[in-house]
């Protein structure tokens, strides 16, 4: 799979053709004594890391044919050419495509792994934290608010101690598959731990934040009768049209508005427009 969207690996896939043909050119300009073949592995790589396997053999191929017809242009090919530096030289670089689009499927996994909670699939802690750093910024530059929202599943510790760790992973499950489902797709998700979970809405006022939490409670509500969970949901809600100074005091200001929850009765939603009020970090 590419790095890149489908019209932008299509553009490097061309543009690493443009560099063939300029190395091509290149080459019949230098002498013989001056050796640029090797360069051929930069538009290989970039074909393979961008783009795909299949990219970076059909590039490792026309860098190939570049090579027969720079040799060819010096009445310099030959079998001798070809079996002892022709088809070398296409192994060499049909194995470092290879070599760079395993590579890069690896660390993409990995990149996948490290920011995804192993449980629920959703974004885990750092995923989230990084992903609200980043929309300070842009709400900073664009003078845009967003709505953050904390959430805790009230007396979750008598599911796993009465039906078990397996019946408890079932419901963290499906209380990520419910946030899915009720929250926009431009929306971050996360699991931040335990039964703690925590939702960015980025530029969402208050009142779309009322409204998609009433949504995510009602939808949460039907899935915990449904399995006969008797659990519930204390949740802070704060929409910041006044920027915290950082993520630090951004999670604060939810946290501790959905500690006020579980303080009272539990089961409800608290909400909160933040102007820079003071806060207890």
């Amino acid at each position: 799979m590419s790095t890149l969207d489908y019209r932008s690996s299509r553009f490097i896939f061309w543009l690493t053709i443009v560099i063939v043909v300029l190395l091509t050119f290149s080459s019949s300009l230098v002498s013989e004594y001056i050796q640029i073949d090797f360069l051929y592995i930069f538009p290989v790589t970039i074909a393979s890391w961008y783009g795909s396997k299949k990219n970076g053999i059909v590039i490792a191929s026309l860098s190939t044919l570049s090579l027969i017809v720079n040799l060819t242009l010096r009445e310099e090919f030959n079998s001798l050419t070809l079996f002892g530096y022709i088809i070398p030289y296409f192994l060499a670089f049909a194995f470092l495509a290879v070599l760079v689009t395993n590579f890069r499927n690896v660390y993409q996994k990995e990149s996948i792994a490290a920011d995804t909670d192993a449980l629920t699939n959703i974004a885990n802690s750092r995923s989230f934290y990084a992903e609200l750093e980043s929309e300070l910024e842009r709400s900073s530059r664009y003078g845009h608010i967003f709505s953050l929202a904390y959430i805790d599943i009230d007396d979750f510790k008598q599911v796993n101690d009465t039906l078990g760790h397996s019946a408890g992973d079932k419901l963290l499950i499906e209380v990520a598959k419910s946030l899915q489902a009720s929250l926009r797709g431009s929306d971050t998700i996360a699991r931040l731990g335990g039964d703690e979970y925590a939702c960015l809405l980025p530029e969402t006022g208050q009142d779309s934040a009322k409204s998609a939490f009433i949504k995510v409670r009602e939808h949460l509500q039907d899935k915990m009768q449904l399995n006969s969970w008797l659990v519930s949901f204390s949740i802070g809600l704060v929409t910041f049209e006044t920027l915290p100074d950082n993520i630090k005091e951004a999670m604060s200001i939810a946290d501790n508005l959905m500690y006020s929850v579980k303080k009272e009765k539990k089961d409800n939603i608290s909400y909160k427009v933040w102007r820079g009020e003071i806060t207890k970090l």
